[in-house]
């Protein structure tokens, strides 16, 4: 708790260091209360139709549960409606490089529509949101391209991070074309697994702190099914898909995935920390030419996946 306070702290410090001392407290037509803290005079302002550029943190109950922090910003597009009590309320009313810092209670939640308020919020409770409006685009190719560059050098960190842990580590691997690697213990036998082809595999994902997050391997335990899906479809995340494209049928090894080409700031499991990288021990069991007909029944139905997908 003490390092995820002290996170939050750093993060707000930064900011509003960044921002002039003129600090405005108000609240949307919504009832959202808001601190502004505003930026350089003459500033970009927002408008519907703009893309902007900003960090966010969102903690709830003295825990951060998302958070940009120095790593992937958000580019979100801004538009004509918004909902009330909510931060898409503030949009319109800030300029590049203003900084805010937004409360929503839960207490109004429980007021307003309690039948949709999650059981584990109670009275008292809050939602802040930390956010620094970092640019203000006017078109979607702009913010597309600014975007591109920013995630393509938050990705050569990652894989330098990722090379460095391997170093430590005294494993050998291969690297995957976009900068995933695998280590291979049993490159298997026949076809390559190219594109097109239907896989099916036995998996052990883990988070670089340790933590396993989804499993099919040890079957003891409420015989998970395989993981079967077809190469190219998009259904994996990238490095995963990649790093299994370097085995055969039979083949084992252990392919690890920068955050960026796994689940990056949104893992959507408390196990994987937001721009964690991940490591995936896999074994190839069945290697088809296409996938299989469906039985009567069951057509459409979703293959198992790794978490989050």
């Amino acid at each position: 708790m003490k390092a995820i306070k002290f996170l939050v702290f750093l993060f707000t410090a930064a900011f509003l260091i960044t921002s002039c001392n003129k600090v405005t407290y108000r609240k949307t037509a919504g009832g959202l209360p808001y601190k502004l803290y505003e930026g350089k005079s003459g500033s970009r302002k927002i408008q519907v139709g703009n893309f902007i550029k900003l960090s966010l943190t969102q903690e709830i109950k003295d825990s951060v549960s998302f958070t940009t922090a120095d790593k992937m910003p958000l580019y979100l597009r801004v538009m004509e409606t918004s909902t009330p009590y909510d931060i898409t309320e503030l949009w319109s009313k800030l300029h590049k490089g203003d900084s805010v810092v937004a409360t929503q209670l839960i207490d109004t939640f429980i007021k307003r529509s309690p039948a949709n308020v999650p059981p584990q919020y109670r009275n008292g409770d809050q939602i802040k949101y930390y956010i620094k409006i970092l640019d203000v685009f006017t078109s979607d190719s702009a913010a597309q391209a600014d975007e591109n560059n920013t995630k393509s050098n938050i990705l050569k960190e990652e894989i330098a991070a990722v090379e460095s842990y391997l170093k430590n580590k005294n494993i050998s691997a291969q690297k995957t074309p976009s900068g995933a690697f695998i280590h291979i213990t049993d490159p298997g036998t026949g076809n390559a697994i190219d594109s097109g082809k239907y896989v099916s595999l036995r998996y052990k994902g883990t988070s670089f702190s340790g933590k396993v997050f989804d499993a099919n391997i040890d079957t003891t335990a409420g015989d998970k099914p395989l993981l079967s899906f077809t190469i190219g479809t998009g259904r994996m995340i990238r490095g995963f898909e990649e790093g299994v494209k370097f085995l055969k049928y039979g083949g084992t090894g252990t392919i690890y995935v920068p955050s960026l080409l796994a689940y990056g700031a949104a893992p959507g499991t408390e196990l994987i920390k937001p721009f964690e990288s991940i490591y995936f021990e896999v074994k190839v069991i069945d290697v088809k030419d296409k996938e299989p007909a469906q039985p009567q029944g069951l057509q459409g139905q979703p293959q198992q996946a790794p978490a989050g997908h």
